[in-house]
């Protein structure tokens, strides 16, 4: 058997060098074999060299080396996590949920970002399978790709957060349900006397997910408002401007909007405060996804919360189940959550 190479980083005359199990022995007075059957708990070996070892090998500050422990275990406690975009505060939770969640089970993360782009996340995926990951957790962008195809081919534990792929079910798929939190947003929108409300949708090409809270608004506006009085437009990932559909909203009268992606909710505060408008006063606002951000301006943003360290721990204890137990996964859906806040005022 091939014993695990422990090493650790030190600095010596100002270079970096390995320090090997070699050194233990030496340090010790005992042989490499001797360390090695001290270290991993195999062969018999006295308490009191054990301890020597032990306390050699604490002293020095090793740890495993993963590439020589993978040689002789087919797991190597390592998950591929893959988001749209680090640098958007509600990934950022995202990524932390899953993270902390894997961390406490014994597993470490290595994260990714996609850019929202295909071509970057099937490339940042092929780089995963060749550090040997026990699986892999994924924000998937637009459809079934050959690399996600691939992961699912090779048998890769494999679980999606926050989105899902239409044509993937083998997926199991860990997001947000949005009709409940619409309906009460929505409802109270109503019953503050707005009559018409306008909804931008976000970047909905290749993203069943805001599909799905397009419909959502669309069913739940329809049965309050009427069909006439609901306003739609959408936008892409290239952060193109709302403001200019929230003008044209407003020339035929609507005063309040809901934001299907948080993005975009964040560049219109910053325009409307631009252009001198008041929210929750002029203009009512509520948004997606519970940003920090959103918290701290004044008015503070009502939204509808998509509960994401819900959704990011469940998506990791997901992951673990398949991976740590042998269970076959299904979908979960977690409940969105209205919650009220200054930026929703009176109907004028």
């Amino acid at each position: 058997a091939i014993d695990p190479l422990l090493c650790y980083f030190s600095s010596k005359g100002g270079a970096m060098a390995y320090v090997t199990i070699r050194d233990v022995a030496q340090r010790s007075g005992t042989s490499v074999s001797t360390v090695s059957r001290a270290l991993n708990n195999r062969g018999r070996i006295s308490r009191e060299t054990k301890a020597l070892v032990e306390k050699t090998a604490h002293e020095l500050g090793y740890i495993p080396d993963s590439r020589a422990q993978a040689m002789r275990s087919t797991r190597t406690r390592l998950v591929g996590l893959l988001v749209p975009d680090i640098r958007n505060p509600y990934f950022a939770d995202l990524a932390y949920a899953i993270q902390d969640t894997l961390f406490d089970a014994g597993y470490c993360t290595s994260i990714g970002t996609s850019s929202e782009d295909s071509v970057k996340q099937d490339a940042y995926i092929m780089n995963m399978l060749s550090q040997h990951i026990d699986g892999a957790i994924i924000v998937p962008r637009g459809g079934k790709s050959k690399a996600l195809k691939a992961l699912v081919d090779i048998s890769v534990p494999m679980v999606f957060v926050d989105r899902h792929v239409n044509d993937m079910p083998e997926v199991p798929v860990v997001d947000s349900d949005p009709s409940e939190g619409l309906l009460k947003a929505l409802t109270d929108l109503h019953s503050r006397g707005f009559r018409k409300v306008g909804y931008i949708s976000g970047p909905i090409v290749d993203s069943p997910t805001l599909q799905e809270r397009e419909y959502a608004f669309r069913s739940a506006g329809r049965a309050l408002f009427g069909e006439d009085n609901l306003f739609v437009e959408s936008t892409s990932f290239g952060h193109v401007s709302c403001l200019s559909m929230i003008r044209k909203m407003r020339g035929s009268g609507v005063n309040a909007f809901i934001f299907g992606y948080s993005q975009d909710a964040v560049q219109a505060i910053s325009a409307l405060g631009y252009q001198g408008l008041a929210i929750g006063k002029d203009i009512s606002l509520i948004s997606f996804d519970d940003l920090e951000m959103f918290r701290l301006m004044t008015p503070n943003i009502s939204v509808i919360s998509q509960q994401v360290h819900v959704i990011g721990s469940l998506g990791a204890q997901l992951f673990l189940d398949i991976v740590e137990r042998g269970r076959k996964a299904g979908a979960q859906r977690v409940e969105t959550v209205y919650i009220p806040r200054g930026s929703v005022g009176e109907a004028r």
